[in-house]
């Protein structure tokens, strides 16, 4: 009994020292022992409180390659917790679906647009839209021609530039050309014999999506940078802009539709043209039966999709629609835009999705899932060699914008009119309605000299 009380007499002295230890076991501070419970921090008033993430809208027409975008927006999610729900609408009526969006208050956070300040009348921007020009982090590394064009006639920008300078001329198959010992044509006139040339060898020389319509426009297009530009230089389309000059007065405008009935009187188009298809086109291309077609850059990541990615390297090329005396001057295309509307239920993690997008970090992801020759300064990106071509021409200073980029005005339904001319022939009535129909786009959006 007495050994057991001794027993427990040691065990109480024990636990009584230990007590102590941890009481002042400080080794002389006053710091307090780390098992001592800790106070709670007090709320900073001064400090923002956390936000909730939300889910941001991103509209894109579903012709557009969402890929980039996707991996961008979990870059996005990661940094700031905030989503971004991608919403593709029909390539074909995108504007209009955007539009009725618009008008009954269903506004998306953030969208991609076409180039241009025409888009600022379409969209009444300074109704709508949120204005960048003054916004600080946007425009220190946009090339400058690129961030002027941007801009309205009073300076204000609605919308954020983003992508790459595209291109549009005469894509063609570098084999072909080998096995018909030809080379890309230093004039007009020797692309016609080029093309002579080809189709008695039995290869068809160009190749025509007129079923689907848009294609039939790249031959206008680019044929009045290397042509009408030369007659009417930039006073001509300023001119155009205020309706101070009618279409039907160009005379380079006029001998690019006998341009192109020329072309099909000779037989220099696939039989089929009627029924030819954007599809078509890249079978007929990649697989060398077509050697030419006049065409948008967008058919490269199409034709890498088919055909892999060293035939777009290695047996893809590419060289402007030519003048009468030179080979002609690159047509190229600024890129689309970023836009968000100033009613977007999200603003400020719009505009910060928008400044994410244009992060260096960002836009090299973008041109590694989407080569192209870079608006911004000191980005990378890996270019197609036909890219490659255009950015020499930009170089050397012959390159030049799509009019249709230059013009507030549109020239409405040119497919169809297009279309249409490749049945009749009808040169006139070809450019009477294309004249008409430029005239009325300008009425409907009430520009200067239109009304």
């Amino acid at each position: 009994m007495r050994k057991m009380k001794a027993v427990y007499l040691t065990m109480v002295f024990l636990l009584a020292a230990l007590t102590l230890a941890a009481c002042g076991g400080n080794n002389g501070n006053n710091t307090p022992a780390t098992n001592a419970p800790e106070k709670t921090a007090a709320a900073d008033p001064t400090k923002e409180p956390a936000k909730d993430p939300v889910t941001l809208t991103f509209l894109i027409p579903n012709t557009d390659d969402a890929t980039p975008y996707t991996q961008i927006f979990k870059d996005f999610e990661a940094k700031t917790g905030n989503k971004v729900e991608v919403q593709a609408l029909p390539g074909g009526d995108y504007d209009n679906m955007l539009k009725t969006r618009f008008s009954t208050g269903d506004f998306p956070d953030v969208f991609l647009m076409q180039p241009g300040t025409k888009q600022y009348v379409k969209l009444r921007a300074d109704e709508t839209l949120y204005e960048w020009s003054g916004e600080a982090g946007v425009w220190d590394n946009v090339i400058e021609s690129i961030a002027e064009f941007q801009k309205d006639a009073s300076g204000k920008a609605y919308g954020v530039p983003f992508g790459k300078t595209g291109m549009m001329g005469v894509f063609y198959n570098k084999d072909v050309f080998a096995t018909a010992g030809i080379e890309p044509p230093t004039n007009y006139a020797n692309l016609l014999e080029i093309a002579k040339k080809l189709k008695d060898s039995g290869v068809t020389p160009f190749y025509e999506g007129v079923k689907d319509g848009w294609p039939t426009q790249v031959f206008y297009l680019t044929g009045w940078v290397s042509q009408v530009d030369q007659e009417i230089g930039d006073e001509g389309v300023q001119k155009l802009n205020v309706n101070g000059m009618k279409l039907s007065e160009i005379a380079a405008l006029k001998d690019l539709f006998v341009k192109a009935k020329e072309i099909k009187d000779l037989g220099l188009f696939q039989k089929n043209t009627l029924s030819g298809t954007f599809d078509e086109l890249q079978n007929e291309l990649g697989e060398g039966k077509v050697a030419m077609a006049f065409m948008l850059d967008g058919i490269l990541p199409q034709l890498e999709k088919k055909f892999g990615n060293d035939f777009v390297k290695d047996k893809i090329g590419f060289f402007p629609f030519p003048s009468a005396t030179d080979t002609g001057t690159a047509m190229i295309t600024p890129p689309n835009q970023l836009m968000v509307p100033s009613k977007a239920k999200n603003l400020e993690a719009a505009k910060e999705l928008v400044k994410f997008m244009i992060s260096s970090e960002s836009v090299n992801s973008f041109y590694k899932l989407h080569p192209g020759i870079p608006i911004f300064k000191g980005a990378e990106s890996e270019l197609y060699p036909s890219q490659q071509t255009v950015q020499e021409y930009i170089d050397a200073g012959k390159s030049k914008v799509n009019v249709q980029n230059r013009l507030t005005a549109s020239f409405l339904d040119l497919g169809k009119i297009l279309q249409a001319f490749h049945i009749s022939g009808d040169v006139d009535a070809a450019i009477k309605e294309m004249d008409t129909n430029y005239v009325k786009d300008g009425n409907s959006k009430r520009l200067e000299g239109f009304e």
